[in-house]
C-alpha cells in the first residue's frame, strides 16, 4: 500500500476511482466491533461495521471476483449499508442483525445489545452485494443489500 507521501506525489492520471466489487454473495468475517457513529445529516446514533471477505459465493461471477480480487477484501462503512441504527423504532433491526444474522446466542433475549456487541468479533455472516449509481450518476459503487446467516 503507497504511503501519503507517495500518494501526493504521484501523477493525478493514475487517481482512479475504486472499481465496485462484482454483485452477489459473499462469506464474510466480522473484522473489529462496531464502531460509534452518527448519520452525517441528521445525526442520529448507529453502529457500523467492517466485513472481510473470506470467499465469493456460486452467484458471483468467479472470472469478476478473480480479477476484482475479492478475497482479504474489506466491505462496509456506513456508507456501504453496513451501519445500524439505534433508534427506538429501528432498535429491532439490528437485534434481528446480532441475534439472527450473526448467530449470537442469546437465551430468552435478556441480553442488552452492548452484550451482544462483545460478541461480534470473528463472527462469519453472508454479505450481499449490489451496485448503485451515485446521486450525478458518473460512477457505479457496491453496496450491502443485505445480511444473512452462514
Amino acid at each position: 500500500m503507497p504511503s501519503f507521501e507517495e500518494i501526493l506525489r504521484r501523477p493525478t492520471r493514475e487517481n482512479k476511482p475504486p472499481q465496485p466489487l462484482p454483485v452477489g454473495t459473499y462469506h464474510c468475517i466480522v473484522v473489529d466491533p462496531p464502531t460509534h457513529e452518527e448519520t452525517s445529516q441528521k445525526k442520529i446514533p448507529c453502529r457500523v461495521y467492517k466485513f472481510k471477505i473470506l470467499k465469493a459465493m456460486e452467484d458471483v461471477n468467479a472470472k469478476e471476483a478473480a480479477e476484482a480480487q475479492v478475497v482479504g477484501k474489506i466491505i462496509g462503512g456506513q456508507y456501504a449499508g453496513a451501519a445500524w441504527y439505534i433508534t427506538d423504532e429501528q432498535a429491532y433491526r439490528y437485534t434481528e442483525f446480532l441475534e439472527n444474522h450473526l448467530g449470537i446466542d442469546n437465551p430468552n433475549q435478556e441480553k442488552g445489545m452492548e452484550e451482544l456487541e462483545a460478541e461480534v468479533k470473528g463472527r462469519q455472516l453472508l454479505v450481499k452485494i449490489k451496485h448503485d449509481i451515485s446521486q450525478d450518476g458518473k460512477r457505479v459503487f457496491h453496496k450491502i443489500e443485505s445480511t444473512m446467516h452462514v
